[in-house]
């Protein structure tokens, strides 16, 4: 019998696809509380990279000479979580897109949905971005002209035309990986042995405690092989790192969609996990000046993983529990998320750049950066994007 959870979600019903053939439409089903997540995280973005302006911790694009701790604790606050959680969505939706519509058609809808942004933002919005970068925040003085031919093909090169667009690529990358996966599932009927050993793994959700065994596997490797880490490869089109760290929150949202077992244990908060929460929060303070190949340094690493583990499932049930309604305001941001997404990065910069030498509290700058950028990308969503087909295409995939 499994302890009572913490936290416990009223039980309803679980979308059931385990018998329905590959290829026939799925009842339609409308998953409130992720159109509210997927929004509020996208929110917290542009939180997360307005607070990099004033946070006491590592020189940002844009930095203000004053600084606050608070913003530091902000940041790494929302980045425990926001990340994985995404990519749990992610994730869940794909396996729901692939047992909808098949390989071959959800390959062609995810291409279309993800291709264009990617090529049209790096082309148009990040190469602004760029010469701004270049021009005025770094004060290397030349015409737009002149950047272009000389300037923007490097940075292509080295892949610093990626900027904020590494999550399009790395959710290309774990397209691939779900779609070689499902094709692997289908040529597998017996699923006795498989649920025989992922049952003590799904009780009271304790796989959580394996997935920050992947950022072991990476500090190992990049300890190992340092040219791994040295940025991104293939010109911006590969970060190992990213791979590695996030892909198993994207195959826990695979898992999430078609073991209904696990449905039930993951729309709860287990006890465990707040004593284990403190207690990672905790070593990593403790262990916070740890280096190297040493006990002391792989438990600071276990326990931040961990964090974000824990951080991200919490995270899920809470939506769960208390935004699983139908919300017109919460599912227009949901639909606008795309749309701040490609261009907040931008924004956040450039209103933090003009907001330097304003001699007021940097609160209030957070605030000003934060309402300016979130007015700025939902006007050019609901009057640009929504408006005009062409730029529905371009930044958002759809035409209709």
């Amino acid at each position: 019998m499994n302890p009572p959870s913490a936290l416990t979600a009223p039980k309803t019903p679980v979308l059931r696809v385990d018998t329905q053939p590959v290829g026939l439409s799925l009842p339609t089903a409308r998953f409130y509380y992720m159109d509210s997540m997927r929004s509020v995280l996208m929110m917290l973005g542009v939180v997360l990279h307005g607070a990099l302006i004033y946070s006491s911790g590592d020189h940002w694009i844009v930095s203000d000479s004053h600084k606050s701790e608070f913003f530091n604790l902000l940041g790494s606050t929302i980045h425990a979580f926001r990340m994985p959680t995404f990519f749990i969505i992610a994730g869940f939706f794909s396996m729901m897109g692939l047992r909808k519509y098949g390989a071959n058609t959800f390959a062609k809808l995810r291409l279309l949905r993800i291709l264009p942004p990617l090529f049209f933002t790096a082309l148009l919005i990040n190469t602004v971005e760029l010469y701004f970068r270049t021009t005025v925040i770094q004060q290397q003085p030349m015409s737009f002209t002149h950047f272009l031919i000389y300037e923007l093909p490097q940075a292509w090169t080295s892949g610093a035309w990626v900027s904020h667009l590494w999550f399009l690529l790395t959710l290309l990358q774990f397209f691939a990986v779900g779609i070689a996966l499902f094709a692997l599932s289908r040529s597998f009927s017996d699923t006795g042995r498989l649920n025989r050993f992922l049952a003590p793994l799904r009780k009271n959700c304790y796989f959580l405690l394996l997935l920050p065994l992947t950022d072991l596997v990476w500090s190992i490797a990049d300890k190992l092989v340092p040219e791994l880490s040295h940025g991104t490869h293939f010109h911006g089109l590969f970060n190992a790192e990213d791979f590695i760290v996030f892909l198993p929150y994207f195959l826990l949202g695979l898992w999430l969609f078609r073991d209904r077992a696990l449905q039930q244990e993951f729309h709860a908060i287990a006890r465990w996990e707040w004593f284990a929460l403190a207690l990672s929060i905790v070593s990593q303070y403790v262990e916070a000046n740890a280096h190297g190949m040493n006990a002391e340094s792989v438990l600071r690493i276990y326990s931040a993983s961990l964090t974000c583990a824990l951080s991200s499932h919490i995270c899920y049930v809470l939506f769960y529990r208390f935004m699983n309604r139908n919300s017109q305001f919460f599912r227009y941001l949901s639909d606008a998320s795309y749309s701040i997404y490609l261009f907040h990065h931008l924004c956040v910069i450039v209103f933090g750049y003009l907001l330097l030498s304003a001699s007021i509290a940097i609160g209030y700058k957070f605030l000003a950066v934060e309402i300016a950028t979130l007015t700025v990308t939902l006007a050019i969503h609901h009057f640009l994007i929504l408006k005009f087909k062409p730029l529905r295409f371009m930044f958002n995939g759809k035409w209709s």
